[in-house]
């Protein structure tokens, strides 16, 4: 089992938890200055839609991962098509839904050796913001996930088990050019088998994954800008982030269980597009580097947004 494969889907990207978003709470057009600066890579932002807004993000995340073998080389290369769907019920409660994908390939002194790809496991949750920066230091919001085995645990694109997860997200805008954002996520699968040959044990495996970013203001709309005008933005990122998930390994009658510790610092920078009626459109790129033994060395990860208010003038 690659243990890897969790600390995309609940990590990065629940890493992509959101997008700078139509503000919550408050009426559901209005869009004071500054916007809520909840687009994020590896982060996850407690800023949850407004009621009867969704939001659609896309992302595409390529990673090469190395290692050295007693028969040599080895690179694993993963790439992942990230899809997650917000709904907003009210302006605190957010309903949240992650379908990715996954197609692995691993090489061995050059040669490939193995493959797989298909439907990744699926996660969906919903989330409260209990403080709210308008009347709190800080914007907190939680919730609960539930992690259904839709991918395949042969292939490498699932854990073979169901699970469940908590999310936690913070963040504080100043309102100046500088807001900063963390997260943090705890997995526990419940059931994940046993790859040793003829055991029929199953164990339960734990994960923790953290982040941080700091984000620039690099371009904003001037304050006081009319009403009914478009509005671009530029945000430029430096997120950190770090994993400790355990992973089975085959043993001679029983498999053992083992965590892995990873970290990545990741810059980044997005452009943002609101029209005149309130659908916003972002685009943005970022550029992940592990650092430690674990984990993607290096990678790229291009996120694709849309958010609209159902029921909105057209």
């Amino acid at each position: 089992m690659r243990p890897h494969w969790l600390a995309f889907m609940l990590g990065l990207t629940v890493a992509t938890s959101g997008a700078a978003q139509t503000p919550s709470p408050g009426p559901v057009l209005a869009r004071p200055d500054p916007e809520e600066p909840d687009f994020f890579f590896l982060t996850g932002g407690p800023y949850t839609q407004a009621r009867r807004s969704y939001q659609v993000i896309h992302a595409t995340s390529y990673g090469v991962r190395r290692a050295h073998t007693g028969e040599g080389r080895l690179r694993d290369r993963e790439l992942i098509l990230f899809f997650r769907t917000e709904y907003g019920i009210t302006d605190r409660w957010e309903l949240d839904v992650i379908t990715p994908s996954m197609f692995l390939r691993t090489e061995l002194g050059g040669s490939q050796v193995a493959s797989g790809g298909g439907y990744a496991d699926t996660v969906g949750g919903v989330r409260y913001r209990f403080l709210d920066e308008s009347r709190a230091p800080l914007t907190l919001t939680m919730g609960p996930q539930l992690i259904l085995p839709t991918g395949n645990a042969r292939e490498g694109t699932g854990a073979g088990s169901r699970g469940f997860a908590w999310d936690v997200a913070a963040a504080k805008d100043w309102g100046g050019p500088l807001f900063l954002s963390s997260s943090v996520n705890y997995s526990l699968l419940f059931a994940v088998k046993d790859p040793t040959r003829g055991s029929r044990r199953d164990f339960r495996l734990h994960g923790l994954e953290w982040a941080v970013a700091l984000v620039l203001r690099a371009f904003e709309p001037p304050p006081g800008k009319p009403p009914g005008e478009a509005d671009h933005d530029v945000h430029v990122f430096l997120e950190g982030a770090g994993s400790w998930l355990q992973g089975l390994t085959a043993g001679q009658t029983v498999g053992q269980r083992a965590g892995q510790l990873a970290w990545q610092l990741a810059p980044g920078i997005r452009y943002g597009y609101v029209t005149p009626r309130k659908t916003l459109v972002e685009i943005g790129m970022s550029v992940p580097v592990g650092l430690g033994p674990n984990g993607s060395k290096w990678g790229l990860i291009v996120q694709f947004q849309f958010e609209q208010v159902l029921g909105s003038a057209q």
